[in-house]
């Protein structure tokens, strides 16, 4: 190894890594070569190699399998905050299956919190749905909607492992989707989230609340869902207001 190699840093060794998977067309569960075939491949000294290795394990790019080597992640399902995709949309526009197991499914008298988030009055009965959702049959959302029971009756009587949500709203109460608010937080996995989702006790994911309006802008569901970080990132287009959009907003 020459003295060019030695003073490559992690973010070069890095770079060099992700343009070998590209190259190569490395699918997801490929293995990589060893480290030191590597090391010897991009002339990297092995100490370098191995910190960009881990952050490639921590971005969620690489895994590891003790006694078997590194190995090419599944890619993560990037979803568009200023999109009012559904999840099954959005899976379904990648070719790949999604599918839902209901936890539970029950008519219920709305909390006070659900009242203000759907603006429905004292005593109002609302439809919860539980859901995990999968994609490739592996667990990566776990979704509970409320929606306004009187408005849709009937609803409870969908099995949801089997139809979209969504798609019921739409095609059989006339009712489209056409805009929602959202909160993106962080949060640590309960026992329970930790067992239907197939994660760590206490370990990370995104925690994300907020409700779907009609094109009347009533709202018509509350949401709260927790997902998995190793399997979707978020992304957004920023775009600067000018001084007459801030003064007029």
């Amino acid at each position: 190894m020459d003295d060019q190699g030695k003073s490559k840093s992690r973010n070069e060794a890095q770079e060099e890594l992700e343009y070998f998977i590209k190259v190569n067309l490395l699918k997801a569960h490929v293995k990589l070569p060893s480290e030191r075939e590597l090391s010897e491949i991009f002339n990297i000294n092995r100490s370098t190699l191995r910190a960009a290795i881990q952050r490639m394990v921590d971005e969620g790019k690489l895994y590891k399998v003790t006694g078997s080597g590194n190995f090419v992640q599944e890619p993560k399902i990037v979803r568009n905050l200023n999109d009012l995709d559904s999840l099954t949309e959005l899976v379904e526009g990648l070719g790949k299956k999604i599918s839902s197991r209901v936890i539970l499914a029950s008519v219920i008298e709305a909390n006070k919190q659900i009242m203000k988030k759907l603006k429905l009055p004292l005593g109002t009965k609302v439809f919860e749905l539980l859901r995990v959702r999968l994609v490739d049959n592996e667990p990566f959302v776990l979704e509970t909607s409320f929606i306004e029971y009187h408005r849709f009756e009937g609803i409870d009587q969908y099995d949801f492992e089997k139809v979209s949500l969504y798609r019921i709203l739409k095609d059989v109460y006339g009712v489209d989707i056409v805009k929602g608010q959202e909160k993106l937080t962080l949060t640590y996995a309960t026992e329970e989230e930790s067992n239907l989702l197939s994660v760590a006790y206490k370990s990370p994911l995104f925690f994300i609340s907020g409700t779907a309006e009609d094109s009347g802008e009533r709202p018509v569901e509350y949401f709260r869902s927790v997902v998995r970080p190793d399997k979707m990132k978020f992304s957004s287009i920023l775009v600067k207001k000018n001084q007459e959009e801030i003064q007029h907003g």
